[in-house]
């Protein structure tokens, strides 16, 4: 179960597990996902647990079906004055990001790179799996 939080000034919006605290602007590297990782119980199967999580829009981005070796991926790219809404993953520990990072496919498919994430009135800078 979520615990949902708002807060006024800035018009963000986040949701913590039960139990769980995340300073949503304190984050050191919020994790921009804008397909099936957005999903709670999905993201838990590939990390191990459901993690804090804000809508989020990730600037300057696009998002595309791309085939890769004949098998078809959505691929987030970046692009000038476009945006793709989606989630940011907070509090994401080392150990998580490297099951992240092998769901991925960074070695062969994917790369990691900075992204300006929009959560309310507020921006931030996060990472993201961008198309190699």
């Amino acid at each position: 179960m979520y615990k949902i939080r708002y807060e006024d000034e800035t018009f963000a919006v986040w949701l913590t597990p039960e139990g769980t605290e995340v300073s949503l602007w304190d984050e050191k590297e919020a994790v921009f996902v804008c397909g099936k990782l957005m999903e709670p119980t999905f993201i838990a199967s590939v990390i191990g647990r459901q993690p804090a999580m804000a809508p989020a829009v990730a600037l300057n981005c696009t998002r595309q079906w791309q085939d890769h070796d004949g098998k078809p991926y959505i691929f987030l790219m970046k692009a000038d004055d476009g945006f793709v809404a989606g989630m940011a993953l907070l509090g994401i520990t080392a150990e998580e990001r490297t099951k992240l990072d092998v769901f991925e496919e960074i070695e062969s498919v994917r790369k990691v790179a900075p992204v300006t994430l929009r959560i309310g009135e507020r921006e931030i800078t996060g990472i993201s799996f961008f198309k190699r």
